[in-house]
């Protein structure tokens, strides 16, 4: 006898035990049985729809092809950077800890005009 043919014998004899388990059961278990089953059944019909994975995983990738879009569509260019120095001295200032305290200063025109100065001129020469 093969491996084969004793599985199928197996398979043979488990349908026919099973089959008769289920013959021999009393009208009350079986009437329990079905009663839970379709609890289960209406149980597992009351998930609301929308937290089904059909229906999350597309509009997730939508919303993050969305995202994406945007994301790159608001980035300026790298050229824009370049030309917008005020955006960039933003950020150092903002970057800076003694920044946000030097632009309280009431002579603000007089503390850009010295950090120019001292651009153009190095010290000690």
């Amino acid at each position: 006898m093969s491996n084969e043919e004793d599985t199928s014998a197996f398979e043979l004899r488990a349908r026919e035990l099973l089959r008769d388990s289920v013959d021999n059961l009393d009208a009350a278990t079986r009437s329990r049985l079905t009663q839970s089953r379709h609890a289960a059944l209406a149980a597992r019909g009351t998930r609301p729809s929308w937290l089904d994975l059909r229906v999350l995983a597309p509009g997730g990738a939508v919303a993050a092809a969305a995202l994406v879009a945007v994301l790159l569509w608001g980035l300026p260019s790298h050229h824009a950077l370049k030309e917008s120095g005020s955006a960039l001295d933003d950020l150092e200032l903002l970057a800076d800890s003694d920044g946000y305290e030097l632009s309280q200063e009431p002579d603000l025109e007089f503390i850009e005009w010295a950090a120019a100065m001292s651009e153009m001129d190095p010290v000690g020469t």
